[in-house]
């Protein structure tokens, strides 16, 4: 995680490492360095019908060869660089119709604090890839369509395949028609294909053609490449060079910063003579499979051959989304075949040959042939691709159906609350028999049935749809307006006509469903659960149906909702007087705001307590009772009667003095345990909903209950027991309580949306969410980060905390403890993985 600086020894024998590798690649070095290799290429500008956009490696400068051409490097690049305009000049493109660029980036392997110095490796590392991003933006927007070719050597290798992993980039993906990197120092040997088809090439020291173990690769870290530019074997558009003797592509074992300087110097001169060595026979061989696939690629039309059934997103989406939907349309523009089976019981998910379909063995005669996908096997592997790793799992459609996702759609919610991305599903409630993408305006990328190609088709065709569920978990649909969106939990969750259990069935939610509500209304009782509630809420978006509240997410009485019909939340048997009354997380004046009551309002008491002595309206009162219906505290100054109410018990028991019970439980046959793990003896059993005292709370044994798994656990002081924070109502970290350690998870902070910032220098992204695995960035100071999603994993111990929380970043497409990221030490808003 954190790591403490090298001795200054190490940064002299570096910097006297990289001092070498510019004389010899570069010869004289210059007087001056500016803050960027020189000559700046200027803006970018449409009008080109080719544009080769160059990343030059650590430590090189450029210069200006040809009139007015921006050459990559006066080392590596230009050799590159050269046979990718001649290649172009042997398919008939004049010079004038083509432009070569340096990508404008800071590369340098350490920070150099003086004046004009540059940043270090990880943030030039950003920066070149987020403006690499941003010129491929550009070029997409230029009405002449033009036709990229990237390039990047080392650390610009680096920089270009980082890129190509961004949504934004991936949803260009047609403007793009080849990518060649060479001396890559985020090369994965063992991405199945490359080297097969001879796309990654590895070339021994004489330059004949090598092998590389699949076990070694990048000096920094393993990235594959996108499937939208991998292709399948021998049809993609990225190609890659590697010398056998150069352990900034070929490191052995796994990547690691620890022995930089050591395998760094180990590779020179190797690293730096892919072109000379050879005066240019590899890099010439090399551009000219790169242009000659950018080539007919473009005389393709790209990977839209039919414009009148466009493969991409067309609603809004977010970052997975738009990920998965590129990896989707990467596979529909390599003409696969669905075979039956295909793409499951194989790890990381890929195409596999199919089998024949035993109640369809005509249709499927030809799928143990055909490499290719079944409808759950091609959305499993889109996934894959955009989360990074197997987020679905080697699932049926039906299984993948009855998950426990995060945001869930029925199918009365219709179309309008969907958005490109989310995962739509076919069949009845007791089986589920297709599953697809939704690309927005009632299209959907599906792989159909055997005998058929996976292709663009109209949501229209299929008229069994069943919801859709949204992996990333952003956002929650059901509309806006008021009191949307909420939740229901639970599986097989009736709605009705009417607020009754008696009135008729509209619908039954299989699963958690995001549900918009416009108002809520007491009527019939019901008990289920281990509850009794007689709040109902009105669902606008599911044919106006009702649900009891007893199936939302939140208090009895949910707050920031109107009454339908003007009546009072509570039903109790007491009152509050006077206007803004506060309701608070715990009884203190300080304490987290829940509700405020506009004016009096009827209320349910549970117990009361002596706490914080509040003075208001000319009155000095210590007593606090707790709302159930709210999951909160007033003032009892703010509650008709006595100053201690005389009917109603102490929370925890006792009279007048005694600690009371600040929370409540949830659930039947809720057991306690002598310790904060579910091993631990027994000590109670919570027949049902409990009011109970808290004094602290603990990160233990991580549990999986009722669909949710948690690790903190809460001490009962009045009965000296552990409870699973999963059974006392409220956030996974109880607000206002304590920890019992001194350990508050992590250090607090705002969140917005996946949003995220990170604290602490130096921090480690992993390539798993293992701090043994392989660093694939390394985070130099706080830094916003997009948070795809959250998983238990190795419990982590730095920095004064421990937790076992890990987050997967969109953007470095890598693992970090959840120690680094400000907020709690798991973010329920966030979902898991």
């Amino acid at each position: 995680m954190t790591t403490r600086p090298r001795l200054p020894r190490w940064l002299l024998l570096l910097s006297v490492l990289l001092a070498m590798v510019a004389t010899t690649t570069l010869g004289a070095a210059p007087d001056a360095r500016a803050d960027y290799p020189n000559p700046d290429p200027g803006d970018p500008v449409c009008g080109p019908s080719w544009v080769v956009i160059s990343a030059y490696g650590t430590e090189e400068d450029t210069t200006h060869q040809g009139a007015g051409m921006e050459w990559g490097s006066s080392g590596v690049n230009s050799w590159f660089i050269a046979g990718i305009v001649q290649s172009l000049h042997d398919k008939g493109v004049q010079d004038q119709a083509i432009k070569v660029r340096n990508l404008k980036y800071p590369a340098s392997l350490i920070s150099r604090p003086w004046p004009g110095g540059l940043p270090d490796y990880w943030t030039g590392l950003g920066i070149g890839r987020d403006r690499l991003a941003s010129e491929v933006n550009f070029y997409a927007g230029c009405a002449n369509h033009p036709h990229l070719i990237l390039l990047g050597y080392s650390m610009g290798a680096h920089v270009v395949k980082s890129a190509l992993q961004l949504p934004v980039v991936q949803s260009h993906a047609d403007t793009i028609g080849a990518v060649l990197t060479v001396a890559d120092p985020s090369r994965n040997n063992g991405q199945i294909g490359m080297a097969q088809a001879g796309a990654m090439l590895t070339i021994n020291p004489d330059f004949s053609t090598g092998t590389a173990a699949v076990a070694d690769g990048g000096l920094l870290g393993r990235l594959n490449v996108p499937g939208a530019f991998a292709g399948f074997i021998g049809d993609g558009r990225y190609f890659d060079v590697c010398r056998t003797d150069d352990h900034v592509c070929n490191r052995p074992g796994p990547p690691s910063t620890d022995d930089l300087a050591q395998q760094f110097a180990y590779s020179l001169p190797a690293h730096t003579q892919y072109g000379a060595g050879d005066h240019g026979a590899t890099a010439n061989r090399m551009a000219a499979k790169a242009v000659s696939t950018a080539v007919s690629f473009a005389a393709s039309g790209g990977s839209d051959p039919n414009p009148n059934t466009p493969c991409a997103p067309h609603t809004d989406t977010d970052p997975m989304g738009a990920a998965a939907i590129a990896a989707a349309c990467s596979v529909i523009a390599q003409d696969t075949w669905y075979t039956w089976g295909g793409g499951h019981s194989v790890s990381p998910p890929q195409a596999t040959f199919g089998s024949v379909d035993q109640s369809d063995p005509v249709r499927s005669a030809n799928d143990p042939y055909r490499k290719g996908f079944d409808c759950s096997g091609y959305v499993r592997f889109a996934y894959y691709k955009a989360a990074g790793y197997d987020i679905i799992g080697d699932r049926t459609a039906d299984s993948a159906y009855r998950a426990p996702w995060s945001v869930r759609f029925g199918p009365p919610m219709g179309e309008s609350v969907l958005r490109a991305g989310d995962i739509v599903y076919f069949g009845t409630s007791a089986n589920i028999h297709h599953t697809a993408i939704y690309l927005g305006t009632g299209l959907i990328a599906e792989a159909p049935q055997s005998n058929e190609k996976i292709r663009v088709s109209p949501m229209s065709n299929h008229h069994d749809y069943m919801g859709a569920v949204r992996p990333s978990g952003s956002g929650s649909g059901g509309g806006g307006g008021v009191g949307g969106p909420n939740s229901t939990w639970g599986t097989d969750v009736r709605t009705h006509t009417t607020p009754s259990t008696s009135g008729p069935v509209y619908t039954t939610l299989s699963g958690p469903t995001a549900i918009r509500i416009d108002c809520q209304k007491h009527a019939q009782s019901v008990t289920a659960e281990g509850y009794t509630n007689d709040v109902w809420s009105h669902l606008p978006d599911i044919g106006g149906s009702w649900v009891s509240n007893i199936y939302v997410r939140g208090p009895a009485w949910l707050p920031n909702i109107p009454a339908c019909d003007g009546s009072s939340p509570g039903g109790g048997a007491h009152s509050t007087w006077g206007t803004h009354v506060n309701i608070r997380a715990i009884p203190s004046a300080s304490g987290r705001l829940v509700t405020t009551l506009a004016g009096p309002t009827d209320i349910g008491i549970s117990c009361q307590k002596h706490a914080e002595s509040v003075t208001a309206s000319g009155i000095t009162n210590d007593a606090w009772s707790f709302l159930p219906n709210y999951n909160g505290w007033v003032s009892n100054i703010f509650v008709k009667g006595a100053a201690w109410l005389v009917d109603v018990p102490t929370c925890g028991g006792g009279s007048g003095g005694a600690v009371g019970g600040d929370h409540m439980t949830w659930g039947t046959n809720v057991y306690l345990h002598t310790a904060p793990t579910a091993t631990s003896a027994r000590a109670d059993l919570l027949p049902g909903p409990t009011a109970v005292t808290i004094d602290c709370q603990v990160h233990g044994q991580s549990v999986t209950a009722e669909g949710i798994t948690n690790d903190g656990w809460s001490h009962l002081a009045d009965r000296q027991a552990w409870i699973s924070n999963i059974y006392v109502k409220g956030a996974a970290w109880l607000d206002g309580v304590p920890a019992c350690d001194g350990d508050p998870g992590s250090p607090g902070g705002e969140t917005h949306g996946n949003t995220r910032t990170t604290w602490g220098a130096n921090v480690r992204v992993h390539q798993d969410a293992a701090s043994g695995s392989g660093v694939v960035a390394t985070l130099a100071g706080p830094t916003q980060v997009t948070v795809v999603c959250q998983k238990h994993s190795e419990s982590v111990t730095a920095d004064g905390y421990t937790n076992d929380g890990w987050s997967r970043l969109a953007d470095q497409q890598g693992w970090i403890s959840n120690i680094y990221i400000k907020g709690p030490a798991w973010d329920d808003s966030l979902p898991t993985c």
